[in-house]
């Protein structure tokens, strides 16, 4: 995760995931904005029937405010 991208959802799935879907097969989706704005990762389940969770992430450039270092 890159510190500063204005993210919709992210602690949301981690716990979703992390609590209730751990050591399951998932499937993903992505979905893209039509301007490219925002970029959305979903999460179903292993036949892809059920989506499980979903998260966004803004298309910007993160701020590296007081010399502040990119995480990936």
């Amino acid at each position: 995760m890159k510190i500063g991208l204005t993210t919709l959802g992210l602690d949301e799935t981690v716990e979703i995931l992390r609590t209730r879907h751990r050591d399951e097969q998932l499937s993903t989706g992505n979905i893209v904005a039509a301007d490219r704005s925002w970029f959305f990762t979903l999460y179903f389940d292993a036949t892809g029937t059920e989506l499980l969770a979903c998260s966004g992430v803004k298309n910007e450039r993160p701020s590296r405010r007081d010399g502040q270092k990119l995480q990936l």
